[in-house]
């Protein structure tokens, strides 16, 4: 009898832990200087209403989110510690 209510405290202790979740974002890709100024020049040659710049606007989103995964991760992940 003493050995079931132990592993029911057990039990109930256990649920009662949060479980232990790791966020995993995207790694982002650094882009030089020197890159970005050539994006930036090709860009103004391109002609009005290009898709490519409504597509860039995607992706700058998309980096704009991953930056936001990361930080929230390591503000969970140094909360935890």
């Amino acid at each position: 009898m003493k050995t079931y209510v132990i592993m029911l405290l057990l039990l109930v202790m256990g649920a009662c832990s949060a479980p232990h979740l790791q966020t995993i974002c995207p790694i982002l890709v650094d882009y030089s200087p020197t890159d970005q100024q050539a994006l930036a020049k090709e860009l103004l040659q391109l002609p009005d209403h290009s898709h490519i710049v409504r597509w860039l606007g995607d992706y700058i989103g998309l980096r704009d989110q991953v930056k936001s995964c990361q930080t929230k991760s390591l503000l969970l992940y140094s909360n935890t510690k």
